[in-house]
């Protein structure tokens, strides 16, 4: 049982708890100087090895009156960015904040110092306050810090185009009801390299085509890219909501070889007809007997249900004693073939190439499109080490839309949200640089976060310098060490 006494100040005083250990424990909340943001530190030789902030800074105009400011621009970024990377994604968690430690040293403060850390309100007015021209030359910054922390030029760069459903819960400007996700919402563009690194969040509005803005965000990359690196050469691999012919001529005008999901159409499946019905004469050499394809390799909606339904009998009357067989069934057995022909749709300015993918299982074929302006040969390593490797970029958005809190576009102006958009796209950066600095490359941001910066930490403050004492038995010492020392 747990009995609390509150002190003469109205504070919490005391609280003493029964833990069957043979002695009383009592708790109080007077550890002096104590944070639960260890890691602000990294996130700050972070933004100091790439001057994040600092050029974020110069994009802003601030129409304050200089005689009357007490935060600058500078420790606004800052303050909003480092606590949204801490998790503390709402600006209403400025106030319990504003009195922290080591956020207070994040932004060069002393951690005993008079000085507090901006409130609630005053962020709020800030990030309603961002115009236009700011936010382009935010997205222009995005693509500056990636070429800027390049030592080497670079023989090819990978972009990854795509699109996710941002829900919103009021009447924020420009939210509408979208059709393929079923919800008011906003549908946010993002493009990243090969690496993970972001080069555009653009916000967009709900009812947005799944390509609207596309070919705009990667022609303004691409020129910054070639003003820095001349000639380099870039490849782009998207999926099918952003086949184009807008796309594909920019593309091949300007020397960029992209990998595009397409979808099926009638004339595809004609041309990849020949290609399922081998796969499935393969695939019944097994000592399989799957049903009849039909014409132009499809597969009828009975037999799909009845192999489907065959297969979902073999896994659940499955036993132990037969060798654990619902696991065979899980690496169900697959062929696999490609092939390649030329397409000339009616709005296309010339032919273009297509790879065609067949998946022959028990249910049937499975085929998918690619279109691309590549003269390679080999079409199993154009499909699944080039085009495949885009699904990446669904993980990368999960990153900063479930662990970041990228969605939290709640303000009523429109581009106040997109400001926000931005902010946290600078903190998932930032964590991206501790996370590599760290030797953690396959970890989640939400990994990086627990580990590396939710570190307690006791602050004690002396005439000559701060001590930092971190727990002596953290677990993550050591990646905690090599990320200071690689920053």
């Amino acid at each position: 049982m747990t009995q609390c006494k509150s002190n003469g100040n109205g504070k919490q005083g005391s609280m003493h708890l029964e833990l069957g250990l043979g002695k009383p424990v009592e708790a109080r909340f007077d550890g002096d100087c104590i944070s639960s943001d260890g890691g602000l530190t990294l996130l700050r030789k972070a933004d100091d090895r790439l001057e994040l902030t600092k050029l974020a800074t110069w994009c802003i105009r601030d129409a304050r009156r200089p005689d009357l400011v007490k935060h600058k621009l500078e420790n606004l970024l800052k303050q909003r960015i480092y606590a949204i990377a801490a998790g503390y994604e709402d600006c209403n968690d400025a106030a319990k904040l504003s009195r922290d430690g080591m956020h207070k040293m994040a932004l060069g403060f002393l951690p005993k110092s008079d000085h507090h850390l901006a409130s609630q309100p005053t962020l709020s007015r800030w990030e309603n306050s961002v115009d236009e021209v700011a936010l382009k030359a935010l997205q222009k910054l995005l693509v500056h810090t990636y070429i800027r922390r390049h030592k080497k030029r670079p023989k090819l760069i990978k972009l990854a185009m795509d699109t996710t459903c941002d829900k919103v819960y009021g009447y924020q400007q420009l939210s509408f009801y979208n059709g393929f996700y079923e919800e008011y919402c906003f549908t946010p563009l993002f493009i990243f390299d090969d690496d993970g690194f972001p080069l555009a969040a653009l916000l967009r509005q709900g009812n947005a085509g799944s390509a609207e803005f596309g070919t705009k965000m990667v022609k303004e990359i691409v020129k910054e890219l070639r003003l820095a690196w001349s000639g380099v050469a870039v490849e782009l691999t998207a999926d099918a909501g952003f086949c184009t012919p807008e796309l594909y001529e920019y593309c091949e005008a300007n020397a960029v070889t992209y990998f595009i999901g397409i979808k099926s159409n009638a004339g595809f499946q004609y041309h990849s007809e020949e290609t399922v019905r081998a796969c499935k004469v393969a695939f019944d050499e097994f000592g399989f007997e799957t049903a009849a394809v039909q014409k132009y390799g499809h597969y009828s909606a009975d037999a799909r249900k009845l192999a489907w339904r065959q297969k979902e009998e073999r896994i659940r009357f499955s036993s132990k004693e037969e060798g654990r067989l619902q696991e065979h069934f899980e690496d169900e057995l697959l062929v696999r073939k490609f092939m390649e022909f030329e397409y000339h749709a009616r709005e296309w300015s010339r032919p273009r190439k297509i790879i065609a993918r067949c998946d022959y299982t028990l249910m049937g074929p499975d085929v998918r499109y690619v279109i691309t302006n590549s003269q390679g040969t080999n079409l199993k390593r154009l499909y699944e080490e080039k085009y495949c490797r885009r699904a990446r970029c669904e993980n990368w958005i999960k990153d900063l839309k479930t662990y970041l809190k990228s969605d939290r576009t709640s303000c009523q102006e429109f581009s106040a949200n997109q400001f926000r958009l931005l902010l946290h796209t600078f903190a998932y950066i930032l964590m991206w640089e501790v996370r590599n600095s760290a030797g953690l490359q396959t970890a989640t941001m939400q990994t990086v976060q627990l580990h590396l910066i939710k570190v307690a930490v006791l602050i004690r403050e002396t005439a000559r310098r701060v001590w930092l004492h971190l727990a002596s038995d953290f677990p993550w010492q050591k990646e905690y060490v090599r990320a200071s020392q690689h920053l």
